[in-house]
């Protein structure tokens, strides 16, 4: 990431070390060099890298393509296949309504995200960052 200064419209994937690796791999990705674990903008990526791995993990479990099963839900804007594959790979910030809609169909996302925010209070710092879950 650059040294400039970085508002809150930012690209997830840029913020870690192996873009690549976003939403595919189960641990946490290391931030990019120069950026703090503890920086705002990483720990958002690090809950949409959490949600994007356990949707993918949850297709696969389902037998479906991420097309194929956003065919079968009521046509909604914002669940195109071309903005989801967008958001599950870090290209674009996910939102509040994706992490909702995303936790009514695998509702162990709602629980590890919880999980990981949780681990940011002052008390559970001190123990270091806590491992991406599910």
């Amino acid at each position: 990431m650059s040294e400039r200064r970085q508002g809150m419209a930012f690209e997830p994937r840029s913020v870690v070390s192996v873009p690549s690796a976003f939403g595919r791999v189960r641990d946490a990705i290391p931030p990019a060099e120069g950026v703090d674990a503890r920086d705002h903008r990483y720990r958002a990526a690090m809950v949409q890298h959490l949600i994007a791995d356990m949707v993918h993990d949850g297709l696969r479990m389902r037998g479906v393509t991420l097309p194929q099963f956003l065919a079968s839900v009521p046509d909604t804007r914002g669940l195109s296949p071309d903005r989801m594959r967008r958001m599950l790979r870090g290209e674009t910030g996910a939102q509040f309504a994706d992490l909702a809609f995303w936790s009514s169909v695998f509702p162990k996302v709602a629980v590890a995200v919880a999980k990981y925010i949780d681990s940011w209070a002052p008390n559970q710092m001190e123990h270091g960052p806590a491992p991406l879950g599910h």
